[in-house]
This record gives C-alpha cells, sequence and structure tokens, in this order.
C-alpha cells in the first residue's frame, strides 16, 4: 500500500467517524456496521505502516521507522474500541461516538475531503455481521 492509499484510508475513517455516524445515530444497526469498517480499515492502516517501519528498518533508516511507527501508535487501539463498539451487544449511543473520536487523532478531521468517498452508507449494511463472520472461520 503506498502513502497516498494510507491517507484515502484515513480519509474514509475520517468521513465515517465525522460526518456519517453522527448523522446516523439513531440506526444502530448502521452505525456498528461503520465501527466495524473503520475498525478493519484501521488495522489494514496499522498493519501497512508496520510493514513499511520494517522495510525502513532493513535498510538502517532506524528513526524514520521510528517516526512512522509513533504516527501510527494511535490506530491499533482505535482499531479496538471500534470493533468493541460494533460487536458491543447495547445499542450505539452518542457517548460511544465520543468514545471513539476520542481515540482518533485531533487532525484527521484534517483529512476530509471536497469530496465524499460515501454517497450513501446504507451500503456499508451488514458489515460487523461479516467481519465477525471472518473473525470466527479464521479461529
Amino acid at each position: 500500500m503506498t502513502i497516498k492509499e494510507r491517507n484515502q484510508e484515513l480519509r474514509m475513517v475520517a468521513e465515517l467517524a465525522e460526518v456519517h455516524l453522527p448523522a446516523s445515530l439513531a440506526d444502530a444497526d448502521l452505525c456498528k456496521d461503520m465501527c466495524a469498517v473503520i475498525a478493519i480499515t484501521l488495522r489494514r492502516f496499522a498493519a501497512d505502516g508496520e510493514k513499511s517501519a520494517n522495510e525502513w528498518d532493513k535498510r538502517a533508516y532506524h528513526s524514520k521507522a521510528d517516526a512512522l511507527r509513533r504516527d501510527i501508535a494511535w490506530a491499533l487501539p482505535a482499531a479496538q474500541i471500534a470493533e468493541a463498539l460494533a460487536y458491543s451487544p447495547r445499542p450505539f449511543s452518542a457517548a460511544d461516538l465520543q468514545r471513539l473520536r476520542a481515540a482518533l487523532p485531533s487532525n484527521l478531521d484534517a483529512e476530509l475531503g471536497a469530496r465524499p468517498r460515501f454517497k450513501d452508507v446504507q451500503a456499508l449494511r451488514g458489515a460487523a455481521a461479516a467481519a465477525r463472520q471472518t473473525v470466527l472461520k479464521r479461529r
């Protein structure tokens, strides 16, 4: 994954967390599906960042690798929070949204692009159930 693709993924997370989740609080199931997509995206983002950092380490650019690791350190804890919210049996609430937003970096909203990535977030319906089935099959 290139830096451009990682930035696109961050824009997608920012759009879901800042635009679509607040607008969809009345539909708890859709919010959970969006949280599942956020969790999957952040896990991919963190894994790719770690892969890039390992490549920098191989080339003896340790300070650059460490800086990249520091820059993406927030991603896995935020993914875990999003995943917990997606699979929680209780309905999604405004407090859950605040918890998720607190886990994301404050400069993430600067990643929002002029063009929305999702025209209709209803396409994400069922993402939490599909992701859960994938996780269960791996075990």
